[in-house]
């Protein structure tokens, strides 16, 4: 998932159904993933986990260069070329170096905008956590 999900945004300007065939990937793993689990083995045992670790880092990281190659590939194209035909190769490129700053900007500001858990867990934790402590006050 996590190469899959490298070359879909990386190359995106490049190959855009890469998204489309990405999809239908996962539809299909999906499909067959449950048949196989239904039909030939018994449902797994989940686990608990806090957070997904180092590829949270490593999703982030793939985040940031998917906008600087795409940056690139777009100013090196034709059509960059096209919109702006009486700009050189290089005054393309400082136009695109400055809207991908733009661009890494945005993804900073949501980043830091958006919570680390969403609400409706962090009220579902609020609400187990108040019943554990209900529970303990009975309990002695």
């Amino acid at each position: 998932m996590f190469i899959q999900f490298g070359y879909v945004t990386v190359f995106s300007s490049v190959y855009p159904t890469a998204a489309m065939w990405a999809l239908l990937d996962n539809i299909i793993d999906m499909r067959v993933g449950s048949t196989k689990y239904c039909l030939a083995y018994q449902r797994p045992f989940g686990q608990r986990a806090a957070s997904i670790g180092t590829w949270q880092s490593a999703l982030e990281v793939v985040s940031i260069m998917s906008i600087i190659t795409n940056c690139i590939l777009i100013s090196m194209s034709d059509i960059a070329a096209r919109f702006s035909p009486k700009l050189h190769i290089y005054e393309r490129t400082i136009v695109m170096i400055i809207f991908e700053h733009l661009i890494l900007a945005l993804w900073l500001g949501i980043y830091y905008v958006t919570p680390k858990v969403p609400v409706w867990v962090a009220e579902e934790r609020a609400r187990l956590e108040h019943r554990r402590r209900e529970a303990v006050k009975v309990g002695q």
